[in-house]
């Protein structure tokens, strides 16, 4: 089960997984979700190598308090898993709704949870009813036979919560396929279109305070002439801030935003793109689980910046720079680095991409995923 299931994108994880020979999937997905401000209607039938059901679910988009209104009963019925692999927060509605029905249709399945919590120690949660979400995990903790997290970071919380049983660590994934990279990778359409000139800096996601949208733009203005061209792409409630931010910055000659109509248009819009930089700040109750924008801009063959939050360090490794979250200056360092240094960007570049192929494919994925599958199965 995977509320993202719908996302076309990431439905080449579970054919990845049904690639693998002796393993029969089914994947439930929610018939209509709510990603990124955007409503993901969901089709149910056969999707090459595996099946695909759809249930309607209550409160879409929001992960941990979705609900399945109908489809999890009727599937935990028909197919009666070996494993039941929800990828799903332990402390969420979905999980608790799988679980609980699992030991009446499925009770011998070997359950397994997925988080990308890296904030609730303790069993904290500072932005949901703790108490309720707490039980919820426990519970989650003693019916699931093992746990998969997106980082270290997120081992560490888990164990800190008493979980002891094996978590396996399983990253998001990409198709290395839909991202070009190497010499002439792009047409120049984006900047031509937004009327930008190369080097262009860009931002891909939504537009929120903790992602540290503001910090690009100081940081930007910063910079010497000729100043690079800057693009932000996506949507959300600070859009009009940071629209107000570019203009008194006087970015308004070099600063565009773009707001993409699919997920899919993601990769050419990369393309496009020299530097990729995720600014976010942790705040009290949020901090970057992983960054999966990341990881698609070292496919693209942009040379990567993230800060220092959270899981961000541990993604990038040695393919990209890192800067201390919440200083522009240090940024606007990082940037005058790369934008100067064409041997560096070149080296980041390749590294970026070798280490997408080697830990961030779909196909990396699904290799960390069956083999978890064989070892509970085994009884290892």
């Amino acid at each position: 089960m995977d509320h993202t299931a719908g996302i076309p994108p990431f439905r080449k994880k579970f054919a990845a997984i049904a690639a693998h020979p002796g393993i029969e999937l089914t994947v439930l997905a929610p018939a209509r979700w709510v990603e990124n401000y955007k409503v993901i209607e969901a089709r149910s039938g056969d999707e090459g190598g595996y099946a695909f059901r759809t249930g309607r679910v209550g409160w879409p988009g929001y992960e941990n308090r979705a609900f399945f209104r109908s489809g999890i009963g009727p599937a935990l019925r028909s197919v009666r898993p070996d494993v039941l692999h929800l990828w799903e927060e332990p402390f969420s509605v979905i999980a608790l709704q799988a679980l609980s029905l699992a030991s009446i249709w499925a009770p011998r399945a070997r359950s397994i949870f997925f988080s990308s919590d890296n904030l609730s120690r303790g069993f904290r949660y500072s932005y949901r009813p703790s108490a309720f979400y707490a039980a919820v995990e426990r519970y989650a903790h003693k019916r699931c036979a093992m746990g998969t997290a997106v980082s270290e970071e997120v081992v560490a919380v888990l164990r800190e919560k008493g979980f002891s049983k094996p978590i396996e660590v399983v990253p998001h994934g990409i198709d290395l396929s839909d991202y070009p990279a190497g010499p002439g990778r792009g047409t120049g359409e984006v900047g031509s279109r937004l009327g930008l000139k190369p080097p262009i800096v860009g931002y891909v996601g939504r537009l929120l305070r903790q992602k540290g949208i503001d910090l690009l733009l100081r940081a930007a203005a910063s910079l010497p002439h000729p100043r690079p061209s800057l693009v932000l792409v996506g949507d959300g409630p600070c859009r009009e801030e940071l629209e107000h931010m570019v203009k008194t910055l006087g970015l308004s000659e070099q600063a565009r935003f773009l707001n993409l109509a699919r997920h899919e248009e993601v990769p050419a819009v990369l393309s496009q793109i020299d530097v990729l930089v995720l600014p976010s700040r942790s705040t009290p109750r949020w901090k970057e689980q992983f960054g999966r924008v990341l990881i698609e801009g070292m496919a693209a063959g942009c040379v990567v910046i993230g800060s220092s939050s959270g899981a961000i360090p541990e993604v990038l490794g040695d393919a990209g720079l890192v800067f201390e979250e919440e200083s522009s200056d240090d940024l606007a360092r990082a940037i005058q680095r790369v934008l100067g240094d064409r041997s560096l960007g070149e080296t980041l570049r390749a590294r970026g991409r070798a280490r997408v192929k080697e830990n961030y494919t779909w196909d990396a994925v699904a290799g960390r995923v069956v083999s978890m599958y064989h070892t509970l199965l085994d009884g290892s």
